[in-house]
C-alpha cells in the first residue's frame, strides 16, 4: 500500500515539473527592467520610469512588460513591430567626481535602451521603451531579434 501512495506521489510531482518546465520554455523572462512611459500631450515632465521584467511569450508572439506586481503595462504583438532600436548612452560621472574623487571624470556611466516602433491596436504608430540593466542588455537584445525575426538596429553614444 505505501509503495503505490509513492509511486503516485513521485507520478504528481514529475507532472507538475513538466508542466512548469512546458510553461517556462513558452517564455523567456529578464528581470532588471525599467519601462518609460510616453509623454502625455502638453505634459511638461515625463511619468516615472516602472521597475519590472520584459517577457518573450513564444506562444502568443507577444512581448510584455509587468510591473513588479506582475501588473501587465504593455503588450506589443510581434506581427505590429516596425523597428527594434537599441542604444548604449555614455556619461561622464560627475557627482561621483565631485563627492568622491576627481578621478571619476575619466570614467563614464553607460545606459542600455532598447526601443519598440509598433503599431497599436488603433492602428496609430506608438513606442516602447525600455532601460536594461548591464547584466542582461545583451541578452535581451538578442532575443527580440531571435523572436520577433527583425533586425535590431544598434547605436552608440559616445
Amino acid at each position: 500500500m505505501r509503495s503505490i501512495t509513492w509511486i503516485a506521489l513521485c507520478a504528481v510531482v514529475c507532472l507538475t515539473f513538466v508542466t512548469v518546465s512546458t510553461v517556462s520554455a513558452a517564455e523567456v523572462k529578464f528581470d532588471k527592467v525599467e519601462y518609460f512611459p510616453p509623454k502625455a500631450e502638453g505634459q511638461k515632465k515625463s511619468a516615472e520610469p516602472v521597475k519590472g521584467h520584459v517577457i518573450f511569450d513564444k506562444e502568443k508572439k507577444v512581448i510584455e512588460f509587468q510591473d513588479s506586481k506582475a501588473q501587465m503595462i504593455v503588450t506589443v504583438p510581434y506581427d505590429k513591430i516596425k523597428s527594434l532600436l537599441y542604444e548604449k548612452t555614455s556619461r561622464p560621472r560627475y557627482t561621483e567626481a565631485i563627492l568622491i574623487s576627481p578621478f571619476f571624470l575619466f570614467s563614464k556611466t553607460k545606459k542600455h535602451f532598447l526601443t519598440i516602433q509598433y503599431t497599436d491596436p488603433a492602428g496609430a504608430g506608438a513606442f516602447c521603451m525600455i532601460h536594461m540593466d548591464k547584466s542582461n542588455a545583451s541578452d535581451i537584445v538578442n532575443t527580440a531579434q531571435a523572436e520577433t525575426g527583425k533586425t535590431v538596429e544598434r547605436t552608440d553614444e559616445k
